[in-house]
């Protein structure tokens, strides 16, 4: 397999969700030379699952009374004031040129009789802002348009695509090479380029219960610290409210915060409606108030539902199937209908908040590395995304990575001086590791409540083990989430107050004053765990 292109600065994107395919797309219209590594087929991954929208002040909302301050306010406010405001101005106030842009790919949001866009409430935002893709696949509707632009553009010869590529390292040269190993089917290739831009995703298969697709193994962040790379607030991992119980129903899903936003409200077995005595805002509090409050039901042995039948009975028969036709088939292949009765939900892994440390241009701390979409930390989620606003941080900070990858002088990196670095030890490599084990011990400590001496006895478990799978490219994958889950205990270790989606059961109240802190942290000693390829060249 080889592949040759000449061009002055070429740029290989990791990973084909929104972020990849908005980035590949303002590659080409900037002229780069591009190629595109997807580990699955082009589209797969999160981007396409997101079920509630693109939060967005548009000139109708503004029109309506909504604005940029507004949306920004929220934003840092269901972070827990962690995020950082100029990131956050900067994330709000491209919204509207992104929906722009997208409208110009061909993305068809969703709109009334008058042409107005059918504006959506979601929890923890002051004004209908949301916008949505045929309902409920807002994501699946964004991917495919923008996937249909990337394939028109392969034909016409702006960009080369290889799908089935999952990459396992990053090599820079001290030439400013940088080399991108992959593996394809059972064979391994490398390209050289100029600058990398990881957007690979996020990290859900740590996780006994998540909502993310299975090939959600924290590859970018895996990538990227073995690079050398700071990898930042990884503490702040975020639990979705709503996962149809996945030991009654495997298949169901997810069921998305827009239902609640539309009215539908959460009680247990005994029909209480627990959340109005938690939070003035009851269910559509921000959703780490709102998962520990599910999780808090179940520990004292509830059960917990999310009942929307009041809000078919209020709106009419056939209302929540045409408002939410992807929710309403899956959950109708599994006999269940929200119309009809109440569905069983737990609390499960949604999206890591923290990642690669960048700037909102893209840049890492290693030069001619980029990162953009969930595998990255902005900043702007805090600690607690927004509902809504991954889609969008994915895209717009995408764009802006091509346009840095594009006109950088070499040694360009992002700045560090607001981190407080730590470095992970180098292991001690004694038992074996694998997957399900690796699964049971983060669900455990990584959860929706942490202690000290949990976390403790995770991280003593993680630094005498080895990670340990049957084939290369689960090896690889699982290297990945074991890398992202020894940068997780530490970080929750190392923050002993709670902040946002980060709980410490332990928490230390003399400690307060050390809660605004930022942590940073790279590997000891790094080095490719991959390192063993035999590669075949391949020049982009």
């Amino acid at each position: 397999m080889s592949k040759s292109a000449s061009t002055p600065r070429t740029l290989a994107i990791v990973g084909s969700g929104v972020a990849g395919l908005c980035a590949a797309l303002e590659a080409v219209r900037l002229g780069l030379g591009v190629v595109l590594l997807t580990k699955g087929a082009l589209g797969d991954g999160n981007s396409s699952c997101a079920q509630g929208g693109l939060s967005a002040v548009t000139t109708q909302g503004e029109a309506a009374g909504d604005s940029v301050a507004s949306h920004v306010t929220d934003t840092l406010r269901a972070g827990a004031w962690h995020g950082t405001p100029e990131a956050v101005q900067e994330l709000c106030g491209s919204a509207n040129d992104l929906v722009n842009t997208l409208e110009e790919y061909s993305v068809q949001f969703d709109k009334d009789a008058a042409g107005n866009y059918q504006l959506g409430l979601e929890a923890a935002h002051s004004a209908h802002r949301i916008l949505h893709a045929g309902g409920d696949a807002t994501g699946a509707g964004l991917v495919a348009a923008l996937a249909s632009a990337v394939r028109a553009a392969k034909d016409a010869g702006q960009l080369d695509l290889i799908e089935n590529a999952l990459v396992v390292d990053i090599e820079v040269t001290e030439a400013e090479t940088r080399s991108v190993n992959y593996l394809q089917d059972d064979a391994s290739g490398q390209l050289h380029v100029d600058a990398v831009l990881l957007a690979t995703g996020g990290l859900g298969s740590l996780y006994a219960a998540s909502t993310n697709p299975h090939g959600a193994t924290a590859d970018g962040i895996g990538l990227a610290a073995r690079a050398g790379a700071v990898i930042s607030d990884m503490e702040f991992i975020q639990f979705h409210p709503t996962l149809v119980d996945p030991q009654l129903y495997p298949d169901a899903g997810m069921i998305s915060e827009a239902v609640r936003g539309e009215g539908a409200v959460l009680i247990n077995e005994l029909g209480q409606r627990f959340m109005i005595d938690i939070d003035e805002r009851a269910e559509l509090a921000p959703r780490d108030v709102v998962a520990r409050a599910i999780h808090a039901q179940y520990q004292t042995g509830h059960q917990v539902f999310i009942d929307a039948t009041a809000v078919e009975t209020a709106k009419g028969a056939g209302f929540l199937a045409r408002r939410f036709p992807s929710i309403t088939a899956r959950l109708k292949a599994c006999s269940l209908d929200m119309a009809l009765a109440p569905i069983p939900v737990v609390a499960a892994q949604h999206y890591v908040m923290g990642g690669i440390h960048t700037d909102t241009q893209g840049h890492t701390s290693v030069p001619g590395i980029y990162a953009a979409g969930e595998c990255a930390n902005t900043t702007v989620h805090g600690a607690n995304r927004l509902a809504s606003n991954s889609l969008l941080e994915a895209m717009v900070f995408a764009r802006k990575a091509v346009h840095a990858a594009a006109t950088d002088v070499p040694g360009s990196a992002c700045d560090l001086a607001d981190l407080v670095v730590g470095e992970l030890p180098e292991t001690q490599t004694q038992v074996p590791l694998e997957l399900k084990q690796l699964k049971d011990l983060a669900s455990e400590h990584l959860g929706v409540y942490r202690t000290g001496d949990g976390l403790q006895q995770f991280m003593s478990v993680l630094d005498s083990s080895a990670p340990v799978a049957q084939a290369p490219r689960a090896q690889s994958e699982l290297n990945n989430l074991y890398t992202c889950a020894r940068l997780i205990a530490y970080a929750a270790q190392q923050r002993t107050q709670s902040l946002g989606a980060h709980h410490r059961l332990d928490a230390n109240d003399q400690e307060a004053t050390a809660n605004t802190i930022r942590y940073g942290w790279v590997l000891s000693g790094v080095q490719s765990i991959d390192h063993q390829l035999k590669t075949k060249e391949v020049n982009a």
